[in-house]
């Protein structure tokens, strides 16, 4: 189990302690959140289009993260280098799955990201504060 530790010492019948704060390092690092609705707060390294733009994944198990949204990304006047809020699914991208949906044009931009895992964004909060580590 990804996010259970085992107590150490001598007492066996311990209960495992449970955490989520290694869950926000993996969400797009495999299969296993697909479908679920996950929270990310990052950067924005690049506008794809209209209602699509990457994140810097690293804090979440992927070097860039895809985010497709029901928002017109122009609209929100998202640029590069804005610290984004993005709450959504985690959804497994085949560009013709997404295609007529978000508006995608050009499938070349996306091949990068083909068979990999995005978010599929509900709620998109931009100029975020960023948190102090």
């Amino acid at each position: 189990m990804p996010f259970t530790t085992a107590a150490c010492g001598d007492d066996e019948t311990a209960a495992p302690e449970t955490t989520t704060e290694a869950a926000q390092d993996d969400y797009f690092a495999s299969e296993e959140f697909l479908g679920r609705e996950v929270t990310v707060s990052a950067v924005v390294t690049a506008v794809l289009g209209d209602k699509s733009f990457v994140l810097d994944g690293s804090e979440y198990g992927d070097e860039s993260l895809l985010v497709l949204s029901a928002e017109e990304a122009g609209g929100m006047d998202l640029q590069e280098g804005d610290m984004v809020q993005v709450t959504g699914t985690v959804e497994d991208f085949a560009y013709a799955n997404y295609r007529d949906q978000y508006g995608l044009i050009d499938d070349g931009v996306y091949t990068t990201y083909g068979d990999e895992e995005f978010l599929a964004a509900h709620s998109v909060e931009a100029n975020v504060p960023t948190e102090s580590k």
